[in-house]
């Protein structure tokens, strides 16, 4: 019978640690990849926050530009 092998381990950089199961447990591209998700939640939140500060400022435009009595 066949007997079942553990798969051999790459040699990542930045990675030296490996769990139970052979999986890696850090390595540098997934931090990245953590770190650029970040960033992008950030822009987002930027972006948002500009629209909403302009609508607020249209707003007060229109409304400071009103002709008073009609």
């Amino acid at each position: 019978m066949l007997k079942l092998r553990r798969k051999p381990q790459r040699n990542y950089p930045d990675s030296d640690r490996f769990g139970e199961d052979g999986l890696r447990l850090y390595s540098a591209y997934e931090a990245a990849k953590v770190r650029q998700r970040l960033q992008q939640g950030g822009m987002k939140r930027i972006r948002a926050a500009a629209i909403v500060l302009a609508a607020i400022a249209f707003v007060l435009l229109v409304i400071a530009f009103q002709r008073p009595g009609g």
